[in-house]
């Protein structure tokens, strides 16, 4: 079927029906669910039209979507999507802008504008500009381009040009990365072996400020670049930035802030603290789709130097004009040439719930994974691993005998809850101990889900034998 025969109201008032109807059963469906397996379609040779093929979709597929969206889907580190950004993504693909430079339409504009308002949310100093990406992966990734040509700068090497080995070692140090770091490596071309992780300190996922001396100590002639971690993934802990900000200006590497949902924190009075020094870092990522609640994919960097990102990233051809120092003009920001308008989901839902907003969502968040804490650790069967300091909690399945559940155990439970449907949360591994971990950063989370969740926690390891077999 040729497109030029199709008709776009229909289609569109289809996925209009069937998004609010799966928007409306979010907080009762299933949280996920186990896909069935199923021979692939082929191309067809003729096509039957878009509204045709959405039926199709959903007749196929429409049981199986996971609650992602919704209030219990607490694996890895999701939100969810608030009504503004809902429409606000309707809205990016039906206007389809290329968000890449000032002077063909308002794209660009509304990108530059929305980090704004992101940096005024994150306390961050004017001087701070940035840039929107396809998550927090490639938010790390272009923090760490950024600081290869800036750390090149100082020894007189454009990285750019002559490629990261010019630059000799170069040694990323941190504590408890998050896994982006080393894949960034390796896409960089510094490979894996380049990423030290140093000791944490006692009983904590936070960097040991001594241990890092020490190894910043040991490596000084290298190029050298921090990442301080504001969140993270197993247990939610923070590490001190305001030392490893010391500790850079000491030794002169460059500090990359990954505060993928961590640097939300500074949204709230009371979690505040724990990003205090923030504002130090050379370059701070972050991604939409935790604590902003915006859908994927939408992530985005901040940096306080324009002109090694601009190296780094620039974008030269015959055929448009040639990079110049210009946060506005985008396509010279980060690897993307082609760049949907995923800051404009953001910018409406920024309008539309501003600082108080988002205050309350981080709040409401934190509030109720501490409350969830405190009945998983007066509960039988379970034991929390660490404290709730922000929005994670990590716990371990205690079998009847008091002995903690082995890996296998704790996958049977897992794959258990995945099929009762009423929660969604992952697995972990604190210092050897198998456990369970979940995040929560949607919008529309409230203490009746905390109830569900551990109802749900409750039967499902009741059902289970105290050693590793599930029961039928």
């Amino acid at each position: 079927m040729d497109p030029l025969d199709d008709e776009v109201g229909p289609a569109l008032d289809r996925v209009q029906r069937y998004s609010l109807s799966h928007l409306a059963a979010l907080g009762e469906s299933r949280a996920a669910t186990n896909p069935r397996s199923r021979d692939p379609l082929g191309l067809p040779a003729a096509g039957t039209g878009a509204l045709a093929a959405i039926d199709e979709l959903i007749a196929r597929y429409g049981d199986e979507f996971s609650g992602s969206p919704g209030p219990r889907y607490w694996g890895f580190v999701n939100g969810g999507v608030t009504p503004a950004a809902l429409a606000g993504d309707w809205l990016a693909s039906a206007i389809d802008q290329n968000a890449q430079l000032n002077g063909d339409g308002a794209a660009a504009f509304i990108e530059y504008e929305t980090l704004g308002m992101l940096r005024t949310l994150f306390g961050l100093p004017e001087t701070f500009h940035g840039v929107f990406v396809t998550g927090g992966t490639m938010a790390n990734h272009v923090g760490l381009g950024i600081a290869l040509q800036r750390l090149g700068a100082r020894r007189g090497i454009d990285a750019s040009q002559h490629g990261v080995a010019a630059l000799g070692e170069v040694r990323i140090v941190t504590g408890e990365s998050h896994s982006s770091i080393a894949k960034s490596a390796a896409m960089l071309g510094l490979g894996r072996d380049a990423v030290t992780q140093v000791p944490r300190l006692d009983g904590r996922e936070a960097v040991d400020p001594r241990a890092m001396a020490e190894v910043l100590q040991a490596h000084r002639d290298a190029a050298l670049i921090i990442v301080a971690n504001a969140g993270t993934v197993l247990t939610g802990d923070f590490d001190d930035i305001g030392a490893l900000a010391d500790l850079a200006e000491r030794f002169g590497a460059h500090l990359h802030v990954d505060g993928a949902f961590g640097a939300f924190a500074a949204c709230s009075p009371a979690h505040r603290h724990l990003v205090e020094g923030m504002e130090r870092g050379d370059t701070v990522a972050s991604d939409g789709h935790k604590f902003l609640n915006v859908p994927f994919d939408s992530g985005f960097v901040f940096a306080r130097a324009l002109e090694p990102q601009i190296e780094m990233f620039k974008n030269v051809s015959s055929y448009q004009a040639p990079p110049r120092l210009d946060p506005q003009h985008l396509i010279h920001l980060s690897p993307q040439n082609s760049r949907r308008l995923r800051a404009l989901p953001a910018w409406i839902s920024l309008r539309a719930y501003g600082a108080g907003g988002y205050r309350a969502i981080v709040e409401r968040c934190c509030g109720l994974a501490a409350a969830l804490g405190e009945r998983i650790a007066a509960a039988d069967g379970f034991r929390l691993l660490a404290p709730v300091r922000y929005n994670v909690v990590a716990f371990q399945l205690v079998r009847p005998d008091g002995e903690g559940a082995s890996a296998d155990e704790t996958g049977a439970f897992l794959d258990r809850i995945r099929d009762d449907g009423r929660v969604f949360v992952t697995p972990g591994n604190l210092r050897g101990t198998p456990c369970v971990r979940l995040a929560m950063v949607n919008w529309s989370t409230t203490d009746r889900d905390i109830d569900i969740a551990m109802s749900a926690f409750e039967d499902c390891w009741a059902r289970q034998d105290a050693g590793s077999s599930v029961k039928t």
